[in-house]
């Protein structure tokens, strides 16, 4: 797999991914990622951010969607 991180953009895509592998191992992580109501997900949000983690990867989705086209 020849994966290119030329970019600070690309290799804070790459981490995202390999934290979100770690993260599906846990039931927690997925209810977050199935839940659609913006209250839940931002309750879920607060108890998911005590684990540290979660908190690096939603600090890196928030930065890397900034980024993304059409956004």
């Amino acid at each position: 797999m020849d994966i290119c991180l030329d970019t600070p953009l690309d290799r804070a895509r790459a981490k995202c991914a390999e934290i979100e592998r770690e993260l599906r191992k846990s039931p927690d992580f997925h209810l977050y990622m199935l839940t659609s109501s913006r209250n839940d997900r931002t309750r879920m949000e607060q108890l998911l951010m005590e684990i540290p983690e979660f908190r690096l990867w939603h600090m890196l989705m928030k930065s890397v969607e900034g980024f993304e086209p059409g956004v």
